[in-house]
């Protein structure tokens, strides 16, 4: 009897050996797949809770039905700033450093959207108040009236939420830390660069042909120039992205990590506190917790943004309690 069962246990074992060899063998063939076109996302998101060290970059996942979906971005090491002729260059914030993001970090694929943001409020009784800095035709001013809901224009639930400062943001994120027991927070400065880049060493996709920009985002342009009051001394990109406002996440070409709207669409922003120069912030992944912490920085230019404003290396900043029609987030996910 014993033998019997002995014997048992053993095939069932080597059975399973085997079958965790076909799924390792198959598991290898997809990723691979992915690797080799990492701005293509997988035909599905796995929607279950995830160690980002064992997943392939480039991977899509979702730690719950509620959670936007984020992407694995690998380790890696790249030159972030602007070099001394690029075209647009701010005299200070912009100098070129190298940053090592020393583990695989996860970032949101789109920036965290109307319909999200609602759930989070939702649930977790969130309620930002104290309006909102919008455009009334002539120029910015505050406007109690405006929030997340109403930002002064039309928006669909797919389209990047707004109007939410950076304590709203941190709310989001810690809320959907409490839900999942995965660390969410914003991006890093340096993580946002890296992720944003994808390896590009340019100042944006389309370089400095602002004629191409509409292909890969949404800025200011024709669409904007015809349909806001008021926007006779906006500089904008020659070209059209049909969206005169806010436009849907992912509705323009994704980076070669597979991420949308890095640039354009809405400000995003970063973990960081204010410092006025980027040289001095971490080598690595982590956040700048020093500085003027009552200003924070954003990154990425929004659909309101010149050519000069929409570029990897442009550092924004405001103050955390201000909101703003144009400025959104995204969440970063790490383990």
């Amino acid at each position: 009897m014993t033998n019997v069962v002995r014997e048992a246990t053993l095939f069932s074992g080597i059975l399973h050996w085997i079958l965790a060899a076909l799924l390792l063998a198959l598991g290898s063939s997809h990723l691979l797949a992915q690797q080799r076109n990492p701005g293509v996302a997988p035909a599905t998101v796995q929607t279950r809770q995830h160690n980002l060290q064992r997943l392939a970059a480039g991977t899509v996942f979702r730690d719950c039905a509620a959670c936007p979906e984020v992407v694995v971005i690998p380790p890696g090491n790249l030159s972030v700033g602007s070099s001394e002729n690029e075209a647009g260059r701010m005299d200070r914030g912009e100098s070129q450093q190298s940053v090592a993001i020393p583990s695989a970090i996860g970032v949101g694929k789109y920036e965290v959207t109307r319909a999200q943001f609602a759930r989070f409020a939702r649930e977790s009784g969130h309620t930002p108040s104290g309006g909102c800095f919008a455009w009334n035709g002539g120029g910015y001013q505050q406007d109690a009236s405006k929030d997340w809901r109403n930002p002064g224009f039309a928006q669909t639930d797919k389209e990047p939420v707004v109007c939410v400062n950076w304590n709203d943001a941190k709310a989001y994120t810690e809320w959907l830390t409490k839900k999942t027991g995965k660390r969410y927070r914003l991006p890093t400065e340096m993580e946002w660069e890296y992720a944003a880049r994808a390896g590009n060493p340019t100042s944006r996709p389309w370089d400095d042909n602002p004629g191409a920009a509409c292909r890969y985002a949404n800025v200011a342009d024709a669409a904007a120039k015809r349909d806001v009051p008021g926007t006779a001394s906006w500089t904008f990109h020659e070209c059209n992205d049909k969206h005169a406002y806010t436009a849907p996440v992912g509705s323009y070409r994704p980076n070669a990590f597979g991420l949308y709207d890095m640039l354009g669409n809405a400000w995003e922003w970063t973990e960081d506190c204010l410092n006025e120069e980027s040289t001095g912030a971490p080598a690595d992944d982590g956040d700048r917790s020093s500085g003027e912490c009552g200003r924070r920085v954003l990154r990425g230019g929004a659909w309101v943004d010149s050519p000069a404003f929409v570029r990897y290396d442009f550092r924004f900043f405001i103050g955390s309690d201000d909101r703003d029609f144009y400025i959104g987030f995204r969440v970063a996910r790490t383990d």
